[in-house]
């Protein structure tokens, strides 16, 4: 099992996101996001990114209107591949000229060397030359387009975790069941699981007035109605925000739509 520590840059392995590492104990690993806030994880549900390399280390979705770099990814290795089969193509012929040029040699003085192929065979071989060094060309670009894509990736949805909620351009549907938020939530206590969905409703909420979003449908279930409560009374502090029950014939009794002025 990854051994971690605090300080360790962690992503999370079944969903979007990650952090850094601020405290252990037996059964979680507290990762703070760019929020600011802990948030309680399974060790098993985190990747430790010092243990990633090459291409293991991009992020595990696509940003909206973004080159995916998982296609970056494919595009590099397929370009190795490529730049590999001419190395070994480019090898072959150069043992063949070896041979052959032994065999020159030989015919030298016997009469029946064949000068034709020869030049043919030099002539290959600084064609192959040529497009290994082109395709070793494209692979530079290619990564350094992929470290670029993956940077990019990481910065916009660290600013807007909604990317991954959003439903049409400036609305978004976030599902704040504790189900929805972790895979393992029979490890985490009562009060986890509770601070684990208002933390993550104020992120969505941040992250929704600070990108321009216009409508934000949160399902906090029914349950007690603790949940919903708390929500409601967070949404009354914004001047800029409204909020309704959400239509039950689409999410029963446990939605709220928000609905955001943009400020000018």
């Amino acid at each position: 099992m990854t051994k971690f520590q605090i300080g360790d840059k962690v992503k999370f392995l079944n969903s979007i996101g990650g952090g850094v590492v601020t405290k252990i104990t037996n059964d979680f690993i507290f990762v703070r996001d760019d929020t600011g806030f802990d948030m309680p994880m399974p060790p098993n549900e985190l990747i430790r990114m010092a243990d990633q390399k090459g291409v293991a280390k991009v992020f595990n979705q696509d940003v909206p209107g973004e080159l995916s770099t998982a296609e970056e990814a494919k595009r590099a290795a397929e370009a190795e591949s490529k730049a590999a089969a001419k190395e070994a193509e480019l090898n072959r012929k150069l043992k063949g000229r070896d041979q052959m040029g032994a065999t020159a040699f030989s015919a030298k003085f016997t009469g029946s060397a064949d000068d034709d192929s020869i030049d043919k065979l030099r002539e290959e071989n600084v064609r192959l030359r040529s497009q290994v060094a082109n395709l070793q060309d494209q692979i530079k670009s290619l990564k350094a387009r992929l470290s670029q894509l993956q940077s990019h990736n990481a910065q916009k949805l660290n600013e807007n975790v909604l990317l991954q909620y959003m439903t049409r351009p400036g609305e978004a549907e976030v599902d704040l069941h504790i189900e929805a938020l972790t895979d393992h939530p029979e490890r985490l206590s009562d009060i986890e699981k509770h601070e684990l969905q208002k933390r993550f409703f104020r992120t969505c909420l941040n992250h929704a007035l600070l990108n321009g979003f216009k409508k934000v449908v949160f399902i906090h279930g029914v349950g007690r109605g603790v949940l919903k409560t708390e929500i409601h009374n967070e949404l009354d502090m914004y001047d800029n925000v409204q909020y309704v029950d959400a239509p039950m014939s689409l999410y029963g009794a446990g939605a709220t739509e928000v609905y955001i002025k943009v400020k000018k």
